[in-house]
């Protein structure tokens, strides 16, 4: 049917912020698209939104689950009906991306914006229907959320996140500012004026065990510190948690964490782990115990305070990821405790669901220890551990959205991380979000239609069976990063010729077109140099074990190398989404150069 722009939209019951943050954005992008105002109307508008009670005995069909809606499309109009508010503004976005529109990634490049299609006919399916979500919480922990944050970036990531069909924003706190100075920033920028418009839930502040037992404490409370080779340290990198066993040590980590509960409203989860990479006090009354049955009686310690001074705030801390991999073997875990379980590093050619699942055991066990309040950290949108070229994680998202299913799992937290890489990992940021939303969705298919939409005709037919070749062959991505065969290498080879190059061309007339499939070609120049090295390091390799001499290769690879290096800092420097540049001279470097310097020793002291 189509919708006449010209008839307005209207909001059906009370308004809200989150209702009128709806209606703005409906109206907003029905002008844009059809290239004249839409106004708001009182009755017979072309699209009426609302939630669900306020269109009464409609027959409106409803779906189990969490921030549902449904859509009813006939002759009198669209109805989006909301089962709460944050439903009615998935709904409206439901119905804009029927229309056409797309947000791959946030809106970070001026040069690639949202994509809204300019068009006479707003043509949507006459029926309805109806979505919602089996997960309560879907953590969205965009890279400009974590450690020094990008406020207005941030926004922009919120704004996306949303999109994306997540329900909360994940808040990691950087170390070197207090908390409530922190909060304040987010407070007086805007961040959470614009979190509370749309209804959106806030999680966090993570890492920060070091906040709640500040390290100025120790000079005056060692021993409230942990244990290090037989010293107390701070909590530091190459020191280690404070002492979780220590009684007082705990009622002060609990008197703080719960003045910062009090502080913060917004916060929907009060999600606190140690220090990042720590490990347990040493001492000998810590190492007697597991480290979980010590995290969680402290856990315990906070929930039951909070029961009473923030009633209904449910309390989160780590498990599956060091130092609390193994489950409690003691300790009850309290009825208002959830565990943020992280596989970190974990390898996407396989999911939860498979037998073959290296974690599956911790992961099952872990289940069962909290009852389901298991919120899963996934680093789909990692680049940090994950391969530098990110391939549509379509296997994993299927086989693990298997076992949320079947195990009644409600949290998903999406890590989007390093900052530098926010392009590069946003396709699979929309798999993981919409995908976990609307668990009918076929990741492998959802990548096509996005291609399609994404780089217009000709090259998005070409791209979307570049990235479905991606998807379906994970391996190749690691295969990039970590050490790839000359069959991969041949594979890159004829994707290049056969649908980059195509795709690049079919793409030229249009300038934003062009811009996108220049995305996808950088990242595949990236693939090909990374592979070359590795080519050249079996060369080299090759005439060593050979007995060959091999000193001209060596100089071939160090300046093949340095212009890989050079290249990757050109793709950062173009501040599309593509590299972080940090990486570069750390991580980077370490595997693309130090290899030659393993050879030249070993050339130098062959006999």
């Amino acid at each position: 049917m189509l919708i006449d722009p010209s008839r307005g939209v209207s909001l059906a019951g009370a308004a809200s912020p989150p209702l009128e943050f709806a209606i703005g954005e409906l109206t907003d992008t029905l002008s844009a698209m059809s290239g004249r105002p839409v106004p708001r109307v009182q009755k017979d508008a072309a699209v009426t939104v609302g939630r669900r009670s306020a269109f009464g005995a409609a027959g409106l069909p409803r779906a189990d689950g969490f921030d549902g809606y449904a859509i009813s499309a006939g002759p009198d109009g669209v109805r989006i009906a909301g089962d709460n508010e944050r439903g009615c503004i998935y709904g409206v976005y439901d119905l804009l991306e029927r229309l056409g529109c797309l947000w791959l990634a946030p809106d970070q490049d001026p040069l690639d914006p949202p994509h809204i299609p300019k068009s006479d006919r707003l043509d949507v399916p006459e029926g309805a229907w109806a979505v919602a979500s089996p997960v309560r919480w879907r953590v969205c922990n965009a890279s400009s959320w974590f450690f020094e944050m990008d406020t207005d970036i941030a926004i922009r990531q919120m704004d996306w996140g949303m999109k994306l069909r997540y329900n909360t924003m994940g808040w990691q706190a950087e170390n070197r500012t207090p908390l409530l100075a922190q909060y304040q920033i987010l407070k007086d920028s805007g961040v959470l004026r614009e979190l509370t418009r749309r209804g959106m839930m806030l999680h966090g502040p993570a890492h920060s065990f070091d906040h709640f037992l500040p390290n100025e404490l120790f000079e005056e409370h060692p021993e409230w510190f942990g244990m290090r080779d037989g010293a107390r340290v701070k909590q530091v990198f190459g020191g280690a948690q404070f002492c979780w066993s220590n009684p007082d040590a705990r009622r002060a980590f609990v008197d703080n964490a719960e003045a910062f509960a009090l502080a913060v409203p917004e916060l929907s989860v009060f999600c606190t782990l140690g220090f990042d990479g720590g490990p347990c006090c040493q001492c000998p009354r810590c190492a007697a115990s597991e480290p979980a049955d010590l995290v969680m009686g402290l856990m315990a310690e906070l929930a039951e305070r909070l029961a009473v001074s923030r009633p209904g705030l449910p309390v989160e801390t780590s498990g599956g990821y060091n130092p609390v991999h193994e489950p409690p073997q003691n300790a009850r875990i309290h009825k208002d405790v959830r565990v943020v379980w992280a596989h970190w590093g974990r390898w996407h050619g396989e999911g939860y669901s498979d037998a073959s699942y290296a974690w599956k055991d911790n992961l099952e066990l872990w289940r069962d220890a909290v009852d389901g309040r298991l919120t899963l950290t996934q680093y789909y949108t990692d680049n940090f551990a994950e391969p530098w070229v990110a391939a549509p994680y379509s296997r994993a998202i299927v086989s693990d959205r298997k076992w949320v299913l079947e195990n009644g799992v409600d949290g998903w937290y999406m890590l989007m991380w390093p900052k530098d890489y926010w392009w590069n990992h946003s396709l699979n940021a929309m798999l993981g979000g919409r995908c976990l939303y609307d668990v009918t969705l076929d990741p492998y298919e959802l990548t096509k239609q996005i291609a399609r939409r994404y780089f217009g005709p000709g090259a998005g037919e070409l791209l979307a069976e570049y990235w479905d070749e991606w998807g379906r062959n994970v391996e190749l991505a690691y295969a990039v990063r970590d050490g790839s065969k000359p069959a991969d290498r041949e594979t890159l080879a004829r994707q290049r010729r056969e649908l980059i190059e195509p795709a690049v061309a079919a793409a030229s007339a249009d300038p934003v077109f062009a811009h996108r499939a220049g995305k996808v070609e950088k990242l595949h120049w990236m693939a090909e140099r990374l592979t070359r090295v590795h080519a050249m390091r079996e060369e080299i390799e090759a005439l060593k074990s050979a007995g060959q001499p091999c000193e001209a290769e060596l100089q071939q690879a160090r300046e093949y190398t340095g212009g890989v290096l050079a290249f990757l800092h050109e793709l950062a420097d173009l501040e599309q989404g593509l590299v972080d540049r940090k990486e570069i001279p750390t991580f980077m470097r370490a595997k693309i150069v130090d290899w030659l310097e393993e050879v030249s020793d070993s050339v130098r002291t062959s006999p």
